[in-house]
């Protein structure tokens, strides 16, 4: 027995850059042969459109309508690539966070004496009101930031801190910025790290 039975098939002819979809699905009807385990497949009722050129292609379809696979779609990007660094105009905001910096330096710290019990309760506020606001104004897709806020008294002796990291100067960048209260001077550096 022939695997399909072509009684009643009929050829159409199909542009080759068209497929066909069929409108009604009962046109098309598999059976099993269990003696031989072949399909057979009987399709009825064909039509072939006269105005196409082309090469006679099998089809179970009497419409004009191209299936939605036949040509590439249109209005698909695809990138194919990675960024390796932060998008034009999407670096580091390095002005709005000293801004940000200095407004809050000067509402949590100005007119305060240094006292050593509130100096660390000010280190941890000071720390916490910028990792806040850097959360909710300053986040830039990609980066993350480390905020290091030191307070220390002015009674003569010295400080030195110093910052050692590996990084990309294209896209990583930091901020220092000083406040002097008389008593006490306050440090707060910030580094905006890119993550790749």
């Amino acid at each position: 027995m022939p695997l399909f039975d072509t009684k009643n098939r009929k050829r159409t002819l199909v542009q080759p850059t068209k497929v066909r979809k069929s409108r009604n699905s009962n046109r098309v009807t598999i059976t099993q042969d269990k003696t031989k385990g072949n399909e057979v497949v009987s399709v009825d009722k064909l039509s072939t459109p006269a105005n196409l050129t082309g090469s006679f292609v099998e089809s179970d379809s009497d419409s004009d309508e191209p299936h939605p696979e036949a040509s590439p779609a249109t209005d698909v990007t695809i990138y194919n690539e990675y960024d390796m660094g932060p998008a034009f105009g999407c670096k580091f905001p390095l002005p709005f966070i000293r801004f940000m910096v200095e407004r809050v330096l000067m509402e949590k710290l100005k007119g305060k004496t240094y006292l050593a019990g509130d100096a660390v309760k000010w280190v941890r506020d000071v720390a916490d009101t910028i990792n806040s606001k850097m959360k909710g104004f300053c986040l830039q897709q990609r980066y993350k930031h480390v905020i290091n806020v030191s307070i220390y008294q002015q009674n003569g002796a010295g400080f030195f801190h110093g910052f050692r990291a590996v990084w990309d100067t294209l896209s990583d960048d930091y901020l220092c910025n000083t406040f002097d209260a008389g008593t006490f001077v306050c440090i707060v550096v910030i580094f905006g790290c890119y993550t790749y």
